[in-house]
């Protein structure tokens, strides 16, 4: 079985937009978190043969972590931080699959960070309507490049 792996830093493109301005991060952490966790899936399935599915999940995963991002002001440092966990988080569901470790935890894990990403949309529905296209290109660029990564692999 092809073996793959994903960096955790290629997902630092929003630090760009960061305003410095400090608010509380756990929020923030949490989303980055669950986005990691729903990507990495999304990740496993593009492997599998189902790049729709990865699409989907992207899809879900980005929008809310950038409508938390544009939704109040964090510091450059605490975006760059919530880019790592969110990368990491990308690395471990990937590693679970690699390992034959993607069992009961991992999939739990996996439907509440999708409940918590729906709310993300959903409490943030006027912002990412009015908003979204200020990112769009920059999100589609970053769902591309992952893309790539995972193609190569």
């Amino acid at each position: 079985m092809k073996r793959f792996a994903v960096i955790g830093g290629i997902l630092g493109f929003v630090a760009a937009f960061a305003t410095p301005v400090q608010a509380n991060t756990d929020r923030l952490d949490r989303v980055a978190a669950c986005a990691g966790i729903v990507l990495g899936n999304g990740a496993v399935d593009f492997y599998l043969g189902n790049e729709e599915a990865f699409d989907d999940a992207a899809q879900v995963a980005y929008t809310a972590y950038l409508a938390e991002v544009f939704g109040a002001s964090y510091e450059l440092n605490d975006i760059q931080i919530a880019d790592q966990i969110l990368g990491g988080n990308v690395d471990k569901v990937i590693v679970a699959f690699n390992s034959d470790n993607f069992g009961s935890d991992i999939y739990e894990e996996l439907v509440i960070c999708y409940s918590l990403l729906g709310n993300q949309l959903i409490d943030n529905a006027a912002l990412i309507s009015e908003k979204s296209s200020h990112w769009e290109e920059q999100k589609q660029n970053n769902i591309n490049l992952l893309k790539r990564f995972l193609k190569a692999n």
